[in-house]
């Protein structure tokens, strides 16, 4: 375990990197007095799919970055569609927000913090033939299944990823379809640790994420609106069976880049303004209820 400082606490964390638009910067107002200090909020518009005729997902987040701040700031109340900056970003602590429309339709937003933007000239929408949304961690992996899909079936698996204090992580549910072919395989190979009851632990790398809405329909919270995050699992690149790593299997395998990626800290703010780190750790945790299967 690693961390910034000797009081710093480590973190596992969600990374979602790509390009795309910043729009509705606005300061938000804190309850609590008049110590309670408002902060930076804006709308991040993702770029995903064909150049040609992208999708856009959005999410909801907290400017918590120094030098993303620096940038965003500039923009409060600047909502024209031509003015938007686009910007390369990286987020983190990705989480959903199920509601209720006005209209009572179920609804559910991506929310995160913003770690880093650059600020990119529209000229260089000019080279890019696909936009990658590409989405980073650790978690265990559940219930890997085969999906029908009228004839044309599919693997799909659920994955609970890793956020918040290493010692006191949170779980975020991400339901995923596999595309890969490589990524196939490996998922594949760990049908029978899962059924064995083992925890499997991977790196991944997921694209196009996006959130769903939908109604609960047992329990005591039937009736109320939920929300799932869904994306496509496009990368494996660690896999620990009952903390044994059993892929790569090199003896001296070279760290993999989405892991990296993920173990580089940005400091961010919290709530009371102080820095907090950023970090995914490879580390043992508690799995709660629905990951003790394995």
């Amino acid at each position: 375990m690693t961390s910034t400082t000797s009081n710093a606490k480590s973190y596992f964390d969600i990374h979602t990197s790509g390009i795309g638009y910043i729009q509705r910067v606005r300061e938000v107002p804190v309850k609590g007095g008049r110590k309670a200090m408002p902060f930076l909020a804006c709308t991040v518009a993702a770029l995903v799919g064909p150049a040609t005729n992208p999708t856009r997902r959005y999410f909801d987040v907290r400017v918590s970055g120094a030098e993303a701040k620096q940038l965003v700031q500039h923009y409060i109340g600047i909502d024209d569609s031509q003015q938007r900056p686009l910007v390369s970003f990286r987020l983190g602590d990705l989480w959903v927000d199920p509601f209720r429309r006005l209209s009572g339709d179920p609804a559910a937003s991506m929310k995160a913090r913003l770690l880093k933007a650059e600020l990119l000239e529209r000229s260089a929408l000019d080279e890019m033939e696909y936009y990658e949304l590409h989405t980073r961690g650790i978690g265990y992996l559940n219930n890997p299944r085969m999906i029908p899909n009228g004839g044309d079936p599919f693997l799909s698996c659920s994955i609970a990823a890793l956020a918040g204090p290493v010692g006191d992580p949170e779980y975020r549910y991400i339901e995923t379809t596999i595309t890969d072919n490589s990524a196939q395989h490996l998922v594949q190979r760990c049908i029978q640790a899962v059924e064995s009851k083992k925890k499997v632990l991977l790196a991944f790398t997921l694209n196009d994420m996006k959130a769903e809405a939908y109604v609960r329909t047992k329990g005591e919270r039937a009736g109320e609106v939920g929300g799932s995050l869904k994306s496509k699992l496009v990368r494996v690149s660690l896999i620990k069976v009952d903390g044994e790593k059993v892929y790569p299997l090199e003896l001296e395998a070279p760290v993999p880049e989405d892991v990296q990626a993920s173990e580089k800290t940005v400091l961010a703010e919290d709530d009371s303004g102080a820095p907090q780190p950023t970090a995914a750790i490879l580390a043992s945790v508690e799995e709660p209820a629905r990951v003790a299967s394995f």
